[in-house]
């Protein structure tokens, strides 16, 4: 069954979320206000991520993030994370493409890494192993801040975090939990239909900054399976001195000399898509 479902879901080709509200209680401190109030040029937080695509329960590919958010005066200037990826095998096999194959094994073997600044996206590993022309480590192409483990929520942006907390159902011990349609998230439209549902969990610390924050949206897949998509994103560090630095020029070709864009995880997109229709 499994592999029939990630079959259909790659039929069209490769390329790389509401509970009623239960006497909701608000933080002491602004989250919102808590949250700008970090953004201080040198200045960030460590991150890491894990994220899960699963049918039924059951992991098919499974991203490990971690890294760095650096800060300017009005969110994210810059990051740098390492992306390790474990694809369970069947999907590769549900690939007709050879190449595609091919550069789903090289993303399990080498880790990935970009680093987002000003402008631009770097990356070097897994994701672009085979793209790279002999003597060059890096891709650069334009800036892509969505997650490299495919993180789609963005809790950085000010109006995501307001919106989540509208949302809330319930707020106890430093917890927030609550479900909202994926499209009234303010932003870059996720990969799921604006009426699918994301269930989501914010912890806070003492300070009233965000120390972990966990998503979920489960799609239909057929025959009483389902689709399911989860992140649980870690934050520590929050203030700490950060100084995320661009790849020598001598590393990195760009993009558009290679003929193609930036590249994302095989297979991925068109899952979500196709389960969702």
């Amino acid at each position: 069954m499994k592999r029939t479902i990630i079959g259909l879901a790659l039929t069209t080709g490769v390329a790389l979320i509401a509970a009623a509200p239960a006497q909701a209680a608000a933080p002491k401190a602004d989250p919102v206000k808590t949250l700008k109030a970090q953004f201080v040029a040198g200045k960030g937080v460590k991150t890491s991520a894990t994220v899960r695509m699963s049918i039924s329960g059951d992991p098919i590919l499974t991203a490990s993030e971690s890294g760095v958010s650096e800060f300017g005066a009005s969110g994210v200037a810059a990051s740098d994370k390492t992306v390790k990826f474990r694809i369970d095998p069947i999907l590769v096999a549900a690939l007709d493409d050879e190449k595609e194959s091919q550069a789903l094994k090289e993303l399990v073997r080498t880790p990935t890494r970009q680093i987002n600044i000003k402008r631009w996206s770097y990356l070097s590993g897994g994701l672009v192993a085979s793209s790279l022309p002999e003597g060059k480590t890096w891709v650069r192409g334009p800036r892509v801040d969505a997650s490299p483990a495919g993180a789609e929520v963005d809790l950085f942006s000010p109006g995501t975090l307001k919106t989540l907390l509208a949302s809330v159902s319930s707020f106890k011990n430093g917890v927030a939990k609550g479900t909202i349609k994926v499209g009234r998230l303010p932003g870059k439209p996720l990969a799921f239909r604006a009426g699918q549902k994301l269930t989501w969990m914010l912890q806070f610390d003492g300070k009233g900054l965000v120390s972990r924050f966990t998503t979920k949206v489960s799609l239909p897949a057929g025959k009483g399976e389902t689709l399911d998509f989860t992140t649980d994103s870690r934050f520590t560090g929050w203030g700490s001195t950060v100084k995320v630095t661009e790849p020598p020029a001598e590393s990195w070709v760009d993009s558009k000399d290679l003929g193609k864009e930036l590249p994302t995880v095989p297979g991925m997109p068109e899952m979500l898509t196709e389960a969702d229709k």
